[in-house]
């Protein structure tokens, strides 16, 4: 059985922006502003062909496609690693279950830690085919 998996993750970034001020304060000038972003993701997780006791899986997000694997779903956990097609670093996920949400964090060597909350459901096979 496929599940589908769709949520947020939160980081911290840094941005360049242009900052308006009068005249006697400089004019116009560049400023760093900082704050906490949301990015969405959603993906498929789904039983390896080669391996059909092992889950893997595949996600899109704002930084670009990534492989799963390392996928675990019990009742009250759930964690994968991810891996993005155009990068090397392995970015690890861990959550619990809190009712319909799942809320955990993520970590890695190029990303740091951060939060995240995602929902997955249990999808049938017959929802990756195309109509009859």
């Amino acid at each position: 059985m496929a599940h589908l998996i769709q949520g947020f993750f939160f980081q911290n970034q840094n941005w360049l922006s242009v900052a308006h001020r009068s005249e006697v304060e400089g004019g116009v000038g560049v400023v760093i502003n900082e704050g906490l972003c949301r990015f969405m993701y959603s993906g498929v997780i789904f039983p390896n062909p080669h391996n059909e006791q092992e889950l893997i899986g595949e996600m899109f997000d704002h930084f670009g496609e990534s492989e799963l694997f390392d996928v675990k779903i019990t009742q009250k956990e759930a964690q994968f690693a991810k891996k993005y097609d155009n990068r090397n670093d392995i970015i690890y996920y861990k959550f619990k279950r809190e009712g319909e949400l799942w809320v955990g964090e993520y970590s890695g060597s190029a990303t740091g830690r951060g939060g995240a909350k995602c929902t997955i459901v249990e999808a049938p096979d017959s929802l990756f085919l195309p109509p009859e």
